[in-house]
């Protein structure tokens, strides 16, 4: 993910949290803001704190999935590797400038998110070279697993269209 969408990420999020009435971890109020000691710890500076966000998942995946999504209209069918937190991906899918079908690679990494799991992926490149593919875009997934509703598995490029995804476990 680039710059521009990583800030946009975080816009979202912290305009989402007004919209659900949520606070910030550090944030104060007159009813929040308990009376500071001469023994009160001070947490930002413990090295021994880890927000979650930002830390290593506590479970990697193994595996490998058949992934099928659309970009534009163009069906893209992808075989994605993920060993622990790292893996590849080949995605096959027609393109219409050339007016063939194609296959790119791409590496792949498993990120925290507060909503489930991202896998953004890095680097297109032609498949089985280290030629970077002129126009396609890397491929993010989403996987969330909520307690009330379906699973949501989506695509977001990094020209930021959307697609839902269909998943299939292959190993």
């Amino acid at each position: 993910m680039n710059i521009r969408q990583i800030a946009w990420t975080g816009i979202l999020v912290v305009s989402s949290m007004g919209l659900f009435g949520i606070e910030s971890a550090n944030a104060k109020s007159a009813k929040t803001e308990a009376p500071t000691t001469a023994s009160s710890i001070d947490v930002a500076q413990s090295s021994q704190v880890t927000i979650a966000q930002v830390s290593e998942l506590a479970s990697p995946i193994e595996g490998t999935w058949e992934l099928t999504y659309s970009a534009g209209g163009i069906v893209h069918k992808s075989i994605l590797r993920m060993d622990g937190y790292s893996g590849t991906m080949r995605t096959r899918y027609y393109n219409i400038l050339l007016e063939k079908t194609e296959a790119v690679d791409q590496t792949m990494y498993l990120r925290p998110f507060a909503e489930g799991l991202l896998i953004v992926g890095y680097n297109p490149v032609y498949a089985g070279t280290s030629i970077k593919h002129p126009t396609y875009r890397a491929d993010n997934f989403l996987f969330s697993i909520l307690p009330d509703s379906p699973p949501i598995f989506v695509n977001i490029d990094d020209g930021n269209q959307r697609s839902p995804v269909s998943v299939k476990r292959i190993r």
